[in-house]
């Protein structure tokens, strides 16, 4: 995550967040399709110099929660758009086409107050795991992480129930640092290890929930990287 994004988030008044896709269908000869779901002041969204196209599409389900299972987000077009209809029969459903969801702040767009390519959010990486539905008016896409897949080892990525697995800010002497940095904390309350009140240019995470609603509140969401929905399984 930016360092421009780890501060953002942590003001009071949010601009309008974009969500952006793009569709690698380089291996059926089409390129990386971008995509969005409605325009942006009437226009279609300019993104690091990339037009994304606006298209009638719903695309739900995108969330991670603690429960131990990995979300199964769907993403439904329109199958009015003649030149993709071609393209899904011509591709074998584009079973296995990589999906990726970007979010930008409105501002942060090529046309925006703050024009930035690196202030995103963590882009979310999907393939496309099968066509769910189709009728004469829309095609329904399920997708999949790409660690949820069949025939893939576990854990592809280590999977730890109690440890947060992000990368913390670091402090460089004068200031903290957010290069490299996965975790979006950017807020001026800091903690030691154990969770105890730290003096400034001492904060550290202890890697633990605990820490994470030390920072972002008891009752928010939480960027956690660790797994605790493994607990439930059984």
């Amino acid at each position: 995550m930016s360092q421009v994004i780890a501060s953002d988030v942590q003001r009071l008044e949010q601009d309008a967040i974009v969500t952006l896709f793009e569709l690698d269908a380089t291996r059926y000869g089409d390129g990386v399709l971008r995509f969005c779901n409605e325009p942006v002041d009437g226009q279609a969204p300019v993104f690091n110099g990339y037009t994304y196209q606006v298209v009638p599409i719903a695309a739900e389900g995108f969330e991670w929660n603690g429960q131990g299972t990995l979300p199964r987000p769907t993403l439904t077009v329109t199958a009015m758009e003649l030149a993709f209809l071609s393209l899904v029969i011509s591709a074998d459903d584009l079973v296995g086409a990589p999906v990726k969801r970007l979010r930008v702040y409105r501002r942060n767009l090529d046309d925006g107050t703050a024009p930035d390519p690196e202030a995103l959010f963590p882009p979310d990486y999907y393939v496309i795991e099968r066509k769910a539905s189709q009728n004469r008016r829309r095609i329904q896409f399920e997708l999949s992480v790409k660690m949820d897949q069949q025939g893939r080892m576990v854990p592809h990525r280590q999977v730890l129930r109690d440890t947060c697995t992000l990368r913390y800010r670091y402090w460089d002497g004068s200031q903290y640092q957010y290069d490299g940095v996965t975790c979006p904390y950017a807020g001026s309350d800091e903690f030691e290890a154990d969770g105890s009140p730290a003096a400034p240019g001492k904060d550290v995470c202890g890697k633990r929930l605990s820490d994470c609603r030390l920072r972002f509140g008891e009752h928010n969401e939480l960027p956690f990287g660790g797994f605790p929905g493994v607990g439930r399984v059984r």
